[in-house]
């Protein structure tokens, strides 16, 4: 009886004290984790996030970059961080999903380590452009094209993306293209040697095509989301010729597992409120990204789980051994 009240009391006592936490929140700077170096895409949608998002709070918010490794140190640096509320994850898909089917062993369970706090970014596609040389305006051209022509075709992806690895190869395999694939560890190197010709066709993402798009040396065929991309509404999703094939990229912010609910849902309602500004939607869509908002920490972590499932499918469809 004795050890039962003193449980419940050490409950009580912990509960009082993670309630007052959270009143107090923040009262010193927050870090936000992120998994490549400054000047990448990510970077700079965090830097966005952490300037506005800690005005919000009335607290600084700074992001300290953890790059290399595909994420690895920046996922295990979070996933073993206090969870006080003190310390945030913007990820992406290879962090919560692509990892998982891509290594044998991880020293973070995208699963078990984290609390979802919000979505960022639900659209961030892998996209399908061809060289101007290749005669093909669609999807549906381009499948005529590689049949007339067996073992001529090429595409290069970046290796280092692990979602373009996978977005090639399925739509190779879909499409029966025959495309041998070309993998680059430079996305400068690759989006050059497919506007010179060197691979005539591309798997980017859209920010790294656009400006060849615009100077005509390469045309764009389709994106590889469920739907077509607001700012190109004139290029076509892969799944309107082929139903089913799709490969969404997506964006989060993810807390240490056991950071107080509270703390994760007034972190969810900043990001929300700065999601809603125009001025950023359009941002996004500059560099090749569009926001939902931020939804709820349960509906993110349902649909985080749900991303896993699809690219477990895909990992066993595509023979994807994990190294």
């Amino acid at each position: 009886m004795i050890v039962k009240r003193l449980a419940v009391l050490v409950f009580s006592l912990l509960a009082s004290a993670h309630a007052t936490h959270a009143q107090t929140w923040p009262d010193r700077p927050i870090k936000l984790i992120v998994p490549t170096g400054p000047g990448a895409a990510t970077d700079v949608m965090a830097r966005l996030l952490s300037e506005n998002v800690g005005r919000r709070l009335g607290q600084t918010m700074f992001v300290e970059n953890r790059a290399g490794a595909s994420g690895l140190p920046a996922h295990q640096a979070a996933a073993t961080a206090e969870p006080d509320g003190y310390t945030f994850l913007f990820t992406n898909t290879s962090g919560m999903a692509g990892n998982l089917v891509t290594f044998k062993k991880l020293p973070y369970d995208p699963a078990a380590d984290f609390a979802p706090v919000a979505m960022v970014v639900n659209l961030g596609p892998q996209m399908i452009s061809v060289n101007s040389t290749v005669p093909a305006k669609n999807l549906a051209e381009l499948m005529t094209y590689a049949k007339a022509n067996p073992g001529k075709l090429s595409y290069g992806a970046d290796a280092t993306a692990g979602g373009a690895v996978f977005v090639g190869r399925l739509l190779n395999k879909r499409a029966a293209l025959g495309m041998a694939e070309v993998a680059y560890r430079s996305s400068s190197q690759m989006v050059t040697d497919a506007a010179s010709g060197v691979v005539p066709v591309l798997v980017s993402s859209i920010a790294v095509a656009a400006p060849f798009h615009q100077t005509g040396q390469l045309r764009p065929i389709a994106v590889m989301s469920s739907s077509r991309f607001p700012s190109m509404p004139n290029v076509q999703a892969v799944n309107e010729t082929l139903p089913g094939v799709q490969v969404d990229g997506w964006f989060v912010i993810v807390a240490p597992k056991g950071t107080p609910s509270a703390i994760v849902q007034r972190m969810n309602s900043a990001v929300g409120e700065y999601l809603k500004l125009p001025d950023l939607q359009k941002r996004l869509l500059d560099i090749g990204l569009a926001t939902g908002g931020a939804d709820t920490p349960e509906r993110t972590a349902a649909f985080i789980r749900a991303q896993q499932d699809v690219w477990r499918a895909l990992a066993k469809e595509l023979d994807i051994q994990p190294q």
